[in-house]
């Protein structure tokens, strides 16, 4: 690939998750008259409101993409600190527009505690592009070497953690985490259910074949089982969370099939996750397969259910599909797909999934998830130089 590929590539990805930033920050654009005296009166209706872990999480995440395929894109123009500056800026300027036009918009609160966080998360896409950029360039000895060299591995492994310890809100409560361990003291014929082990086995395989890749010379049973002990000390110490004995059963087994994936060739390992994460999402998105013959209408709107019925699992729900979705497409494309191949082949599954859900009852059939895949696919096309061998696409910064 190009150089000049490589930035139209950027070019159109900047432009689509500029779309799906104003498209998600705006929905759904009601507006309505507000009299306003001047620009310092609309200003001064932003006030600093106070704002939850979760919802900074999710402001913080929703400006990364951006900031990261700007910075990617100045960065051959400018250099390093003004394209970080100037990314920094304009998602800072994108997100006061956003907030002012949301004093407009009768669904939205506005807020000046939503631009810091979503400038701070510019900041950190930026400065990621430029790390990865760094990284290509030789700099073998920067403290982040490893992570900068295998992106993908890296992302899906904090996706995984992400999607486990949401929304990442701390207690000192001791009283908390014995109410953690709580679930442990059930028989076990009350809190079996073989879809959430399966579902957590599958994820856990998948983050031990991310963390071979991360760290090949290490064992790989330690390297997981240090990972699974993080979480589960997160589990405790994260307000509102407990431990689910259907994951800890996951664990054993993921502890205990992952050596010998780890020793398959490459190529077919990644091939049989890939089967085994398609299954998943497939029996996942159908469960409990109840179909009846009058069908819902299939949404075109993105987010639009997630948008319209605010729940507290929103963004444990989109670390969880980022991580799926991504991971499948990055999985295909150790089995040997182009990327290309991968997105459109996971897209495709996510489509056949998503209008098969228009006849199931309490589902929402809808575009997001296939756009989720296409943006995953787009990302991993930009950021991982990927090898001949694996079917990836090497870029040239």
């Amino acid at each position: 690939m190009t150089v000049r590929h490589d930035r139209h590539l950027v070019a159109w990805l900047l432009l689509g998750v500029t779309f799906l930033i104003v498209y998600a920050s705006l929905y759904p654009f009601r507006f309505a008259q507000v009299e306003v005296h001047g620009l310092a009166d609309l200003l001064g209706r932003l006030p600093w409101a106070r704002t939850t872990r979760s919802d900074i999480a999710a402001n913080v995440l929703l400006y990364l993409p951006f900031g990261a395929c700007l910075g990617w894109l100045l960065a051959s123009r400018l250099g390093g600190p003004l394209a970080l500056a100037g990314a920094t800026l304009a998602g800072v300027m994108l997100s006061t527009g956003i907030e002012v036009a949301q004093i407009f918009e009768t669904r939205r609160v506005a807020s000046l505690a939503d631009v810091f966080y979503n400038g701070l998360g510019t900041l950190a896409g930026g400065a990621l592009a430029l790390a990865l950029r760094s990284a290509r360039h030789g700099f073998s000895r920067h403290p982040l070497a490893r992570l900068l060299a295998q992106p993908v591995p890296a992302a899906l492994l904090l996706l995984w953690l992400g999607y486990r310890l949401a929304p990442f809100a701390l207690t000192l409560d001791p009283a908390q985490w014995l109410a953690a361990l709580e679930p442990l003291e059930q028989p076990p014929g009350s809190w079996a259910a073989p879809q959430d082990a399966a579902g957590y086995l599958v994820g856990w395989l998948v983050a031990a074949r991310a963390l071979a890749e991360l760290y090949p010379r290490r064992s790989p049973t330690a390297v997981l089982g240090i990972t699974m002990a993080v979480v589960l000390a997160g589990t405790v110490l994260v307000s509102g969370k407990a431990l689910d004995p259907n994951e800890l059963a996951a664990m054993a087994a993921a502890l205990l099939l992952s050596p010998p994936l780890s020793r398959a060739a490459p190529q077919a390992g990644a091939a049989l996750l890939a089967m085994l994460l398609a299954a998943w999402i497939l029996l996942s998105g159908l469960i409990p397969f109840d179909f009846r013959v009058d069908p819902d209408a299939f949404g075109l709107v993105p987010f639009r259910d997630a948008l319209t019925r605010y729940r507290s699992t929103n963004l444990v729900d989109m670390f969880h599909k980022c991580f799926a979705y991504g991971a499948l497409v990055w999985l295909l494309m150790r089995a040997g797909l182009r990327v290309l191949g991968a997105t459109l082949a996971t897209v495709a599954l996510l489509l056949v999934v998503e209008l098969l859900q228009a006849w199931l009852p309490g589902k929402a059939a809808e575009i997001t998830d296939p756009l989720l895949a296409l943006v995953a696919g787009g990302l991993i096309a930009v950021f991982d130089p990927g090898t001949d061998r694996g079917g990836g696409l090497r870029l040239r910064s």
